[in-house]
């Protein structure tokens, strides 16, 4: 079968990355056959890739989105179809998995991959090929004489050794491979991401991460992991990699073994990923810096004892004090550090974010991020969100949903939204000096974010703009960024 799979990109800062999920189901889909044409692109940029779709003609397309990229995927998916009408439609992915009914209906889809899609796909394209009915074939929903049929959830993947890379070579990586990449504080060109787990056992009630891979960690081998990083590095001279792993330093065995194994290799590589303050010790720290880790990013979330449960974050003793001694041996062992943190909780006061604002500039991490509270499909306080009406329902899906950098909250819980934006500008512009200036190492980024200013003057007007609109000094580097990419990805620069 001929394949297209697309992911509907939404521009959240400099979050752009390779559609990993994406790409391990278009790699599975090449295994077994099958041609497939795969984009990662921001709909409102459409035109040459619904030329190069029509040229390709392909049986089936696949789209992927995010809650906060839906209206762009509805749009994208509106014009394929009017194109090509004789085409299969389908969509997957954590929004899709949650919201499976809603989804199908309001696309028109044909069918929907629910969970992990590598092995579904397979089967799918298998059946179709074959001219036989999705009839049985787990995690899959479809369309039978205009009823939707629900085949179930299939069994998530056990080995994921068995998958094969991510097919990369599908998509123009050249984009993503131009600094500043995606270790924040670490700007250099050929950075890009890698997947070494799936499942989380904790249970956050912000994060939506389990309805796609459930509740319990699977890990590739160490073996596995490095064979990536040296493809990578032969094929696209890989200088950094971060780890989107929910947890990197979950086990510490394996993260071990894995750092023993970059030695033995010789692989020069730089990396970051995402750790827990509860899984930090100043032996493992050395290690992981011995072997190229330059930064960890730690949700703290809070500096109150009280919303740190509420979120699911309370884990066993004084979690505050775990906080201020993790970034404590980050800084004595030489490792930079990313602090993210939520406002707009669940019972929280003023003096609970005081607590947060207090932890944050003790713990001095090299970045710090504040985020509302957004209520993502699938996660418990989505529902919370509903049951209690802090959600307003008619509030559509789309770019307002993007956590990073919206302009006003989602939800009012104990604070009015106003009041919430403007406790949010206090406290990320505390950080902006912290956060972008102090970057010796960025010198040659700002360089090129100055010289966006001068060619675009209507980016920077915006920027201005966003900045009048919330008073958050970080929208002018933040827009500048995503420009950038733009001119990346679209240009060539």
């Amino acid at each position: 079968m001929k394949v297209t799979l697309v992911n509907a990109q939404v521009l959240d800062g400099n979050n752009v990355v390779p559609p990993l999920g994406l790409l391990y189901v278009a790699a599975m889909l090449e295994k077994h056959g099958h041609q497939v044409q795969c984009f990662d692109a921001d709909p409102d940029y459409q035109a040459d890739m619904i030329r190069q779709i029509k040229d390709f003609d392909p049986d089936l397309i696949g789209l992927s989105f995010l809650t906060v990229g839906y209206q762009r995927a509805y749009r994208l998916n509106k014009s394929l179809r009017k194109e090509l009408p004789n085409a299969m439609f389908c969509s997957g992915g954590v929004h899709t998995t949650v919201k499976p009914v809603e989804t199908m209906n309001e696309f028109g889809l044909d069918f929907i991959v629910v969970g992990e899609g590598e092995e579904t796909m397979v089967e799918v394209c298998q059946k179709l090929q074959n001219n036989e009915s999705l009839a049985g074939v787990k995690g899959v929903m479809y369309r039978d004489n205009g009823r939707i049929v629900d085949n179930g959830r299939r069994e998530l993947i056990q080995d994921l050794d068995t998958l094969p890379f991510p097919a990369r070579h599908l998509i123009d990586m050249t984009p993503y491979l131009k600094p500043p990449g995606i270790i924040r504080g670490y700007a250099t060109d050929k950075q890009t991401t890698i997947v070494t787990s799936r499942g989380c056992p904790y249970r956050c009630i912000y994060c939506g991460s389990h309805n796609i891979f459930g509740r319990k960690t699977r890990r590739r081998s160490v073996k596995n992991v490095v064979d990536e990083i040296e493809h990578l590095r032969n094929t696209y001279g890989i200088k950094g990699i971060y780890y989107c792993d929910d947890t990197f330093t979950l086990n510490s065995r394996w993260v071990r073994e894995y750092c023993e194994e970059l030695k033995r290799r010789k692989l020069d590589i730089k990396w970051a990923g995402q750790s827990r303050v509860d899984q930090t010790d100043e032996e493992l720290l050395r290690l992981m810096k011995d072997a190229g880790l330059v930064q960890l990013d730690f949700g703290v979330e809070s500096g109150s004892p009280k919303i740190l449960k509420v979120l699911g974050k309370g884990g066993h003793g004084d979690r505050t004090e775990k906080i201020k001694n993790s970034f404590k041996l980050c800084r004595k062992v030489g490792i930079r550090t990313l602090a993210t943190f939520i406002i707009g909780n669940p019972e929280e006061t003023k003096e609970d974010i005081e607590q947060s604002f207090k932890v944050a500039k003790e713990i001095k991490a090299d970045y710090t991020a504040f985020y509302f509270l957004t209520p993502y499909p699938g996660t418990e306080i989505y529902d919370m969100a509903i049951k209690n009406g802090w959600l307003d329902p008619n509030i559509p899906f789309s770019e307002v949903w993007a956590h990073r950098q919206p302009e006003m909250p989602l939800m009012s819980i104990t604070f009015e939204k106003e009041e919430l934006k403007k406790i949010r500008r206090k406290l990320q512009n505390a950080f902006f000096v912290r956060n972008y200036l102090r970057r010796s190492g960025n010198i040659s980024f700002y360089s090129i974010l100055f010289t966006i200013m001068m060619k675009h003057p209507k980016v920077l007007l915006e920027a201005i703009g966003k900045l009048l609109r919330t008073g958050r000094v970080d929208y002018i580097v933040e827009s500048l960024n995503a420009e950038y990419w733009r001119m990346k990805k679209y240009e060539g620069i």
